[in-house]
């Protein structure tokens, strides 16, 4: 993504976001473990482990983020989804400077 200033560009990475991203999931009540949407991209997150859980699509214009969660056993799983959700578009607006298009919570397992 990148930004025009007066004194120049100014370019985040798409990996940049994903952090910010990670940061948001590790600080989210009820939120366990960021999980794999497939096998395939498991076999891809060993060398990345920001990349676990979560797919950004940042084409320049608009942010898209797909998230793969576990949560807690006993929390309210749409409460904490959308709080989930909640957190990353500030994350995302706040430090990363854009706000996001659409930010989808996918829940894909419940931790006991």
């Amino acid at each position: 993504m990148k930004f025009s200033t007066e004194y120049g560009e100014i370019e985040v990475s798409s990996q940049a976001l994903k952090t910010l991203m990670k940061e948001a999931m590790l600080n989210s009540y009820g939120i366990v473990d960021i999980s794999n949407p497939s096998v395939l991209s498991g076999l891809v997150s060993i060398f990345s482990e920001v990349d676990k859980g979560i797919k950004l699509v940042d084409d320049g214009m608009n942010i898209k983020a797909d998230i793969y969660v576990v949560v807690e056993y006993g929390t309210n799983i749409p409460q904490v989804a959308k709080n989930l959700q909640d957190s990353i578009i500030y994350s995302l607006t706040n430090y990363g400077g854009k706000e996001p298009l659409e930010v989808n919570v996918h829940v894909v397992d419940v931790s006991f």
